[in-house]
């Protein structure tokens, strides 16, 4: 009894997982990890709002104003603020990869 086989490459692979296109299968796999993103984003964003107790630009204007120096609140501004723009930049990339 000899068996028989069959080499696999990228293209029959993914065709045969019904992609018959390998941009369409690395546009999905990348849509699946911003929407992962996306979402972490989102949790962290809206644990800051728990934590604090206020919005973004309320905590923005903590973050700025003079004679006010709060470490933790400083920490904290930093932290969502690079959330809100990693939430944008990822939203952006979702937007452009639906658009082809």
């Amino acid at each position: 009894m000899e068996t028989t086989v069959k080499p696999y490459t990228t293209e029959s692979v993914l065709s045969a997982l019904g992609y018959s296109d390998p941009l369409v299968a690395a546009r999905q796999q990348a849509r699946m990890i911003l929407l992962g993103r996306r979402s972490r984003y989102e949790t962290a964003i809206q644990q800051l709002e728990a934590q604090w107790g206020c919005t973004l630009g309320e905590m923005r204007a903590d973050y700025t104003a003079e004679g006010n120096e709060d470490f933790a609140v400083d920490d904290a501004y930093l932290q969502w603020q690079w959330y809100a723009d990693a939430l944008e930049i990822v939203n952006g990339q979702l937007t452009a990869i639906a658009s082809q």
